[in-house]
């Protein structure tokens, strides 16, 4: 600001004087627009100044006034509880899931040069879609469990057990679990760690894993 005899001191400014002190320069601040100044001469000497905007009070006082901003407004609700969506206005009744398959139905029944097909396909109404980060996050967890490195498996379950979210990918390592347990029941070293792998998800106190796992004792 002094290199260039203003008087303001501006975001460049800083950042210029953070470069020099090797500083890492501020993100997400930027100059505007560059002021304007004008010039004016006071005893013989040549000023200058910035150039202010003149505003008229009349035209300002004679403007109609802004409408009034809505209040911001919000509700909640259950999607579903536990897998089972509540019977609540905001959620879709059964008559609209049937309403939707009769439109579908009635849209698949085209003829096509006479010929008319029966062929429906039903769509269910949730689609679960798992992010790239999830599919990838089950990736490297799966492959490390079954790592003979010490040290990754340790990790993979200590991330099993702590966690928070895990809620989507649940049902998917509940799958896994099975999977590995039926086609390697004579392989000690999978089954441990499918067994290591399932205690980490139970001692999870973020998961409700329950409805997944289905656990029946009987009587002797």
């Amino acid at each position: 600001m002094r290199h260039s005899k203003r008087t303001k001191l501006t975001v460049e400014d800083i950042n210029a004087a953070l470069r020099v002190k090797n500083v890492e320069p501020l993100y997400g601040y930027m100059q505007g627009d560059s002021p304007k100044f004008r010039k004016t001469t006071v005893n013989s000497t040549d000023v200058y100044f910035d150039d202010d905007e003149e505003i008229d009070f009349d035209t300002v006082l004679n403007k109609p006034l802004p409408k009034i901003p809505l209040d911001v407004t919000f509700t909640a609700h259950w999607l579903a509880i536990e897998g089972v969506q509540p019977a609540i206005p905001q959620n879709p009744t059964p008559n609209d899931a049937k309403a939707e398959l009769l439109s579908k139905r009635n849209k698949t029944h085209a003829s096509s040069n006479g010929i008319t097909t029966d062929q429906v396909n039903v769509k269910p109404l949730v689609k679960h879609v798992l992010s790239k980060e999830l599919q990838m996050y089950f990736e490297r967890i799966t492959e490390a469990i079954l790592n003979d490195n010490e040290r990754l498996q340790s990790q993979a379950f200590e991330s099993l057990r702590l966690d928070p979210g895990l809620h989507q990918l649940l049902p998917y390592f509940v799958q896994h679990i099975h999977k590995k347990v039926a086609q390697n029941h004579k392989n000690l070293d999978i089954l441990e760690a499918m067994l290591s792998m399932a205690h980490a998800l139970l001692n999870n106190k973020h998961l409700f894993i329950e409805p997944y796992v289905g656990i029946h004792a009987e009587d002797e």
